[in-house]
């Protein structure tokens, strides 16, 4: 079957796999793993300890390796909703469809529509962003036939004959040119 949440394909087996565990705890445990996956993908940190707190019924022994597929599962629904730009009936119902409980489904996407602009424009700055310039010193050789680029990152030296050096730099500007071009439409 095909899933809008797996861009028009079918759902990865591993996802399959972790809606069990997904389902064997409760919406408000989920729901707060939930959020604690979204600011991992804002922010870039989970804390494992509270995911694992949330996850571990109280008289039972933590187990990592459900936590991690359920923190895992989580992560896939919430990144593919907005890699796929799925809207919030369609997440909640393939994920019913996958065997997710109603309730947790809605647990996961409560905290997934509250930041859902700020995940997309996350996303976006991601995808597009462009390495930032280091600057690069250029000297003639000693004997005025060759040329020496110093770059910064990474670090090292570059050496070319003067021609090539001409070639290069013709070629950069172009691309600038290009660049220029494309911002300006």
């Amino acid at each position: 079957m095909k899933f809008r949440l797996a861009g028009g394909l079918e759902v990865p087996t591993w996802v399959l796999h972790a809606i069990q565990p997904m389902s064997e705890i409760s919406s408000v445990r989920l729901k707060l793993v939930a959020k604690g996956v979204l600011e991992e993908l804002l922010h870039g940190s989970l804390d494992m300890e509270r995911a694992l707190r949330f996850t571990t019924p109280k008289d039972a022994a933590a187990d990592v390796a459900k936590t991690e597929t359920i923190v895992a599962g989580v992560r896939y629904f919430v990144a593919s909703a907005v890699k796929y730009a799925v809207d919030d009936d369609t997440i909640r119902v393939e994920m019913e469809q996958l065997g997710l409980p109603r309730e947790n489904a809605s647990a996961i996407l409560r905290p997934y529509r509250d930041r859902k602009g700020a995940l997309r424009a996350k996303f976006a700055a991601d995808t597009f962003a462009v390495a930032a310039t280091r600057p690069v010193a250029v000297a003639r050789d000693a004997d005025g036939a060759g040329v020496s680029l110093r770059l910064a990152a990474p670090d090292m030296d570059v050496g070319m004959s003067v021609d090539k050096f001409e070639v290069l730099l013709y070629e950069l500007e172009q691309v600038q040119g290009v660049i220029a071009g494309m911002e300006g439409s």
